[in-house]
């Protein structure tokens, strides 16, 4: 990716520390952010086995975790604006590296607690922050390619991290993957730390105060609004579909221990999504690339229901469905940017957008297991697709503000 979208981003250096330090502490924070995220996630498992915890408990703390999630991100502009864009990047680790804490100690039942809590907080945080530093430091013309680059780097955090943390729990234990993850918190902190952010890189101009902008404000700019509902509809149909998509595999025959190889696909497929599609967004402009996108998840997904249980054909689907199902997500952050006049709102304008997309992810995944369960898993999927088409009317609306 640019090195050079990416520094400008991330916090700005005095001239005479490490350049390639400085340029990559943004995306290794999200690459680290979004590991920790799937990782304490996917430690549930091991979790329930070592506290003997009920399944219902379980599902408790994956509640607590996207509710504190949702509920902080909403305020991450006013507390980036009072802290300082640093600031909240250090808090957001800090508050990870607290939670790896907790499960790395003997932990009694409310302390799992505290522990997913503070986890959803540090997630919460970062998001809307990082992907703001992000669009704020590249220009219009290339901000949907420097958003998909960051937004990789997370994916590629996603899927090593999540594998090296239940391999390491299968073979060590819970605490000391704990650990493990605690001892990188501390290495991202370290390089937080060592980042001065009083000038923007390589120019001599002071830095730009950041004022924060109300709710009403933004509520009566039309385009953010239209990106924030494309955002809305986009992350409803989308960001939950890897979690049927096993079931749907094992509806056609497929043994459910062989469906993980084809989530494992469908998330390189985001990765290549994102990289791809904020390139032509950048060429062609974001609404047509977003309309282009959702038309061909809705075309791909009818495909995945009615297609017969041939493993190549699901491969190359689920590959290419990865692709318009998240790849389109930066476009949608890049049009949430663009929206705005005054470039030093970002952090306000991020923070209401993460609080929407994130809360529609977390409205979705009851409403997509009740429809598995009394209306079959192909239900999902045609839900899915219908919520897709929705997007190209505000993507549409968008385009002509």
């Amino acid at each position: 990716m640019s090195s050079t979208l990416v520094a400008s981003a991330a916090f700005p250096a005095p001239a005479t520390f490490s350049g390639k330090i400085k340029n990559w502490v943004l995306p290794l924070c999200n690459f680290l952010s979004k590991g920790w995220e799937v990782s304490i996630l996917g430690l549930l498992v091991f979790i329930k086995q070592k506290y003997d915890l009920p399944l219902y408990l379980v599902g408790l703390l994956s509640t607590v975790f996207i509710v504190c999630q949702i509920s902080i991100s909403i305020f991450a502009g006013v507390i980036a604006h009072r802290l300082g864009s640093k600031n909240v990047i250090l808090l957001s680790i800090s508050a990870s590296g607290t939670a790896w804490l907790i499960l790395c100690l003997p932990a009694n039942f409310y302390a799992l607690f505290l522990a997913y809590a503070f986890a959803g907080l540090s997630s919460g945080l970062f998001e809307p922050i990082g992907n703001s530093l992000v669009a704020k430091g590249a220009s219009a013309k290339t901000r949907s390619s420097a958003i998909g680059n960051f937004a990789a780097f997370g994916d590629m955090g996603r899927i090593a991290m999540v594998a090296m943390a239940t391999t390491l729990a299968g073979f060590f234990g819970v605490a000391i993957t704990c650990a493990v993850l605690l001892a990188s918190t501390v290495i991202a902190l370290v390089l937080a730390l060592l980042v001065n952010n009083q000038r923007t890189a390589g120019s001599a101009e002071a830095p730009v105060s950041e004022a924060p902008v109300k709710l009403a404000t933004l509520l009566k700019n039309k385009r953010f609004c239209y990106a924030t509902i494309a955002g809305i509809a986009d992350s409803f149909s989308s960001a939950s579909l890897y979690i049927f998509i096993p079931f749907l595999l094992s509806a056609k025959g497929m043994p459910l221990d062989q469906t993980g190889w084809f989530n494992a696909l469908f998330f390189m497929g985001y990765l290549m999504g994102r990289l791809a599609l904020g390139r032509l967004s950048d060429r062609h402009g974001g609404p047509i690339i977003l309309i282009a996108s959702k038309i061909a998840m809705t075309a791909l997904i009818l495909l995945l229901i009615v297609v017969p249980s041939s493993i190549v054909l699901l491969m190359a689907l689920i590959f290419l469905l990865g692709i318009f199902t998240r790849g389109s997500s930066p476009i949608i952050r890049a049009m949430v940017a663009d929206s705005m006049d005054e470039r030093i709102s970002f952090h306000s304008a991020f923070g209401t957008f993460s609080f929407a997309s994130r809360g529609s992810t977390a409205l979705c995944r009851p409403i997509f297991g009740f429809l598995a369960s009394y209306a079959g898993i192909s239900a999902v999927f045609y839900v899915a697709a219908t919520v897709s088409l929705l997007t190209l009317y505000p993507a549409a609306k968008y385009r002509n503000c």
